[in-house]
């Protein structure tokens, strides 16, 4: 009776143990020392947009890192060959931004994707547009090019819209 009360005890605690780790790599997520879940997301301190190489002849950048201060620096830039349009502009704001990039990053969980198949449709002479996300130890980075999981689309724009709004109005 001992032996199958210890074996029963072993296997539940084995399946316990077990449902742990799995639901840790699934989440791609660590604990702190304090017993925190955190996720890698929690600490991007840099973010970047950059499109080109489209038919127009333009590329555009938007960048956003965390300062020294405990806000954030917005840096934007576009160029056109066709035009002798050129424009560079960089802000500083509130650290907001860059929270609301971390939730957009952390709401898709993007660190959990790993390497992204190249995607087999593509539009010719249509720019690329990537984004480049750093904590400063990890770092990720994806394109219109790659196989973006479902649950992302869209991704792109909402990074994009974040750091646009900031500059906006800004000479």
């Amino acid at each position: 009776m001992k032996t199958k009360i210890i074996i029963i005890l072993v296997v539940v605690i084995l399946i316990a143990l077990s449902v742990l780790a799995v639901k840790k790599h699934i989440d791609n997520s660590v604990v702190d020392k304090y017993g925190m879940v955190k996720t890698p997301e929690d600490d991007i301190v840099l973010c970047r947009y950059s499109s080109g190489g489209g038919m127009d002849g333009s590329s555009e950048s938007l960048g956003i890192r965390k300062s020294e201060n405990g806000g954030t620096v917005i840096t934007y830039d576009y160029a056109s060959l066709t035009s002798d349009k050129d424009i560079s502009k960089s802000v500083e704001a509130p650290f907001t931004p860059l929270k609301e990039i971390r939730d957009i990053c952390k709401r898709y969980r993007v660190f959990s994707w790993g390497k992204l198949k190249k995607s087999e449709e593509f539009i010719l002479d249509a720019p690329v547009s990537s984004i480049y996300i750093s904590t400063g130890e990890a770092e990720y980075s994806f394109s219109n090019t790659d196989e973006i999981p479902k649950k992302a689309w869209g991704i792109t724009t909402e990074i994009y819209n974040v750091m646009k709004s900031y500059i906006e109005g800004v000479d």
